[in-house]
């Protein structure tokens, strides 16, 4: 690449300068100034060719650097340069094309995501076979750590050092949060152990007002520690926690709710995600090549629609494997229960096997195919709605994935975090999974729950109430049994015991 100096420019100006000087001091003659001026005239006029016959993209460079040499490229969150593509035309299809990448690279990113992929999984299925218990303090450690990686986005360490309580509040209502939802939980746990509860009810009874309470006293905290300098910059880190308390803490508390529904509502969700964004890399890998968001350049629309595919395909398969096991099927009852208790219930109808009538359309289509006659088919309900998850696996959670892309560009960082090597932090691996929780809980409680009262929660009732009304209760049962024949009158009661006395003598 040819360049021209300003310095020596600049020398060969100087150095005329000094010419003329010993030619006679202050001699500014017209002819001479005619010179000068042509001299320079000759000296730009090279630099524009020059700068003519360097590649576009070079000028480009140039322009952009000025005298500077260190100035760093535009990367994508990836860490590779991204190139604008051009074709014959010159047209620029950078926002369509992926850009490549180094094969090396590509081979040992690949080697050490697929191996802590498998090591995640193991541990993930480990979780779920030491049952409820173990699940829900696996959510409370995700939720810790993908709230302190969310929250160490907006930490500024100068200021935070002349306000020596911000993080101590950013975890005091990460607290008070938990409180007020794992609270509820336990009490939805303990309606199946009356006894235990009968000895927390003064608890659980005000646990409403206890933890508004608690975050009344981190409101009252925040305003006392407004100082003057930093009013801007306390206010944005008051929003930004409560956002961060919404969009993770809150959301992926439907876990926990699908955990008491049964283990199965809360794996198909989550394997559905991880089913998802696993083959959609793998499609993206091998066939990607258009891209499919500008958030993420390497998002492609092939491995979008193969993760798709195969997402669906797999939630029907997984649904049908799941659904004959108990331990999946039916709500915890208790949460010590692990994959080798003996779990009975009264099974929803969902999973239970229909015979569905083949259309005839479809089963000419079948039978010219593979040369048998298939009138009906057996599949279970739950087999159906597994697929409308699927969809929304598909569709719609990978944007819960733009949507931290975005955020890691607005921040400019390449990742939450470097606790998962290959995948970045945990909030990288998470960040699908909330909306999806939400959403497959709202499904759940929509279409497929049943709206039953069970006796334990009757007695939590029951234990709610104080003595007097306890006895009017059992009265108005006991009448109301007696009437309808299920229990026997006390007059027939007592004479059932003096026939059997008399019998006896």
């Amino acid at each position: 690449m040819v360049r021209v100096s300003k310095r020596g420019s600049a020398s060969n100006m100087a150095a005329g300068g000094s010419g003329n000087s010993g030619g006679g001091s202050g001699d500014k003659s017209p002819a001479k100034l005619r010179n000068r001026k042509a001299a320079a005239g000759s000296s730009s006029s090279s630099k524009a060719k020059v700068q003519q016959q360097q590649p576009p993209q070079q000028q480009q460079q140039q322009g952009g650097r000025g005298d500077s040499e260190d100035e760093e490229t535009d990367e994508d969150d990836s860490g590779e340069q991204e190139a604008p593509a051009r074709d014959n035309s010159g047209t620029d299809n950078s926002s369509n094309i992926v850009p490549a990448e180094d094969s090396k690279k590509k081979w040992r990113n690949w080697r050490q995501r697929t191996t802590f992929t498998f090591v995640m999984i193991g541990g993930f299925l480990t979780v779920i076979a030491l049952g409820p218990l173990s699940i829900m303090l696996m959510v409370l450690c995700l939720q810790v750590m993908i709230y302190r990686e969310v929250i160490s986005l907006s930490s500024v360490p100068k200021k935070e050092r002349d306000l020596p309580w911000a993080r101590a509040m950013n975890a005091y209502f990460l607290v008070c949060t938990e409180y007020y939802l794992y609270g509820h939980n336990l009490h939805r746990a303990l309606k199946r152990h009356p006894w235990l509860e009968a000895h927390l009810q003064g608890v659980f009874a005000h646990h409403q007002f206890i933890s508004f309470s608690l975050y009344l006293i981190g409101f009252v905290w925040f305003v006392g520690t407004l100082r003057k300098g930093y009013y801007r910059f306390q206010m944005g880190q008051f929003a930004w926690t409560h956002m961060a308390l919404l969009l993770v803490v809150m959301q992926s508390q439907y876990m926990i709710e699908n955990i008491f529904e049964g283990i199965f509502w809360f794996l198909l969700p989550i394997a559905l995600v991880i089913v998802n964004d696993i083959f959609a890399y793998v499609f993206g890998f091998f066939f990607g090549r258009h891209r499919l968001i500008e958030l993420s350049p390497k998002k492609t629309w092939e491995g979008y629609i193969g993760g798709g595919l195969t997402t669906m395909a797999f939630g029907f398969l997984l649904t049908a494997l799941l659904s004959d096991w108990n331990f999946m099927r039916c709500p915890p009852p208790n949460l010590h229960m692990t994959v080798f208790s003996d779990v009975t219930c009264d099974v929803n109808p969902v999973f239970l096997p229909r015979d569905y009538q083949v259309p005839s359309a479809v089963a000419a289509v079948v039978s010219a195919v593979f040369g048998r006659q298939v009138t009906s088919v057996v599949i279970r309900p739950v087999q159906f709605h597994s697929l409308a998850i699927s969809a929304f696996a598909s569709l719609i959670a990978p944007f819960g994935g733009f949507f931290a892309s975005g955020v890691k560009r607005a921040f400019n960082i390449k990742d939450f975090g470097n606790s998962i090597p290959g995948h970045g932090g945990v909030t990288d691996r998470f960040d699908c999974q909330f909306i999806m929780a939400a959403f497959s809980h709202t499904y759940y409680v929509s279409f497929i729950k049943l709206s039953t009262v069970t006796v334990s929660s009757v007695f939590s009732s029951f234990l709610a109430m104080n003595a007097q009304r306890q006895v009017e209760l059992y009265q108005s049962i006991q009448e109301y049994l007696q009437t309808t024949g299920s229990i026997a009158t006390a007059d027939a009661a007592g004479a059932g015991v003096g026939a059997a006395a008399a019998a006896s003598v």
